[in-house]
């Protein structure tokens, strides 16, 4: 037994994970590395695991939590349509909730009694993590050593000081060469910031297109496939077929679905990201606004989710009523800064939840999408569950459906109070002309 006893550490096999298991390892831990899957681009996470303990980790955990990525922490975003100030869609924020989750699972099923992280003290992880540890047993210790003097003092000159550290004790780490930026990826994007993208005026250099194509090297030719939904999940992707038609006296190309390309949460998912990524679409610079209270740059590539999101809202357009579209994006602003700031496992985070999973029931039917050059156009959309009634939409003619009569009495109720505002109090700014 170690000195000061067990430690699960969120292990991904890079430079700084690396430098922090053996860190840890020589100040007395029994270090288990956590290694997660959720659909970074990495190598086998056996061999990950292996070169953890050839480091100092007495052992380690690989879990393939793809699958639970997307049903227990993608969907619920995706249901709320949750973007972060407006534009960001959280795929590093929501990632992190769930590797602290597994961190405490493995914590317990080893008698662990501290778990540890490796983000820095000027992020949003480190409050990402800490408070799900916290949420999830109170009386697990919290190892931070980007907020450790000892291992900061150490380490102060950065990226340098650690492939010093690494060839002083001949660890094995995945440090490929520097680049001016650093990344961090999943099933749900790739994310880029610091070096130069700390200057926002610098344009993302085309070297970070790694996961998809620029959208002005994207192809010349659009490219269209119907995505099926039930209960707001995408668990099909098919082909279109077409054929020429005509509707009101247009002539119009009529599509219909083909031959299965996709079939599944996870398959269909990375079948859209691929789809979205050759396309250029998903690609997005913006300055957030962290937690902490800094501002940072950050540049971000989601394909697939950014492709879903548009497709989910366009089909909730088409099956929800009006007022539940309405409370739904007053929510979604709330819902999307709990998330972002890490208060996932918060009762009223998991309030919002509740609320977002019962709007889902009837968004069922699909989406027809075509890509090109960075964009994303909803064609066509369709469902049994459909609010929309041609007979009382359309233009032409009169129904009992819909009296245009019945409008004049609509209008001027609403308009009580403007008139009685007016004759009381005159007229309103704008109107004092007249």
């Amino acid at each position: 037994m170690s000195d000061k006893g067990k430690i699960v550490l969120a292990y991904s096999g890079g430079l700084d994970t690396t430098v922090i298991l053996h860190w840890l390892a020589e100040r007395g831990y029994e270090v288990i590395a956590c290694l997660l899957d959720i659909g970074q681009k990495v190598e086998n996470l056996d061999e990950i695991g292996e070169r953890a303990k050839r480091n100092g980790a007495s052992t380690y955990f690989a879990v393939d939590a793809r699958e639970e990525f997307l049903q227990d922490y993608f969907l619920p975003i995706l249901h709320a349509n949750c973007v972060y100030e407006g534009r960001y869609l959280l795929g590093t924020s929501i990632a992190r909730p769930l590797i602290a989750k597994h961190q405490v699972r493995i914590a317990h099923e080893t008698g662990a009694t501290s778990v540890c992280h490796g983000a820095t003290g000027k992020g949003n992880d480190q409050v990402r993590f800490e408070l799900g540890y916290q949420a999830l047993d109170a009386d697990l210790k919290i190892f931070a050593p980007w907020k450790h003097t000892e291992f900061i003092n150490e380490f102060s000159a950065g990226r340098q000081s650690m492939l010093d550290y690494v060839a002083t004790h001949g660890l094995e780490a995945k440090a490929s060469k520097s680049k001016p930026w650093s990344s961090d990826d999943n099933l749900l994007h790739i994310s880029y910031e610091a070096g130069v993208l700390e200057d926002p005026w610098v344009t993302a250099p085309d070297e970070i297109f790694e996961r998809m194509t620029h959208p002005t090297q994207a192809p010349d030719e659009v490219e269209r496939f119907i995505i099926h939904w039930e209960a707001g999940v995408p668990v099909k992707v098919s082909a279109c077929t077409s054929k020429p038609g005509i509707v009101e006296g247009v002539e119009v190309d009529v599509y219909d679905s083909g031959e299965t390309l996709a079939e599944g949460l996870l398959p269909v998912f990375e079948y859209c990201d691929q789809a979205g990524a050759r396309n250029g679409v998903g690609s997005l610079g913006m300055v957030e606004t962290r937690y902490v209270g800094m501002k940072s740059r950050g540049e971000y590539h989601a394909p697939g989710h950014t492709l879903l999101l548009d497709s989910h809202r366009d089909l909730e357009g088409l099956t929800l009523t009006g007022s539940v579209i309405a409370e739904k994006e007053r929510r979604m602003s709330d819902f999307s800064a709990l998330v972002y700031n890490g208060y996932w496992f918060d009762p009223v985070a998991e309030c919002h939840r509740a609320f977002t999973a019962a709007t889902q029931k009837f968004v069922t039917g699909e989406t027809r999408v075509a890509l090109y050059k960075g964009n994303v156009f909803v064609e066509g959309r369709r469902s049994k569950f459909s609010l929309y009634d041609a007979e009382v939409a359309t233009m032409d003619g009169q129904t009992e459906s819909y009296r245009q009569e019945d409008a004049a009495g609509f209008i001027r109720l609403h308009g009580l109070p403007l008139r009685v505002k007016q004759k009381v109090q005159g007229q309103p700014q704008g109107g004092e002309d007249i």
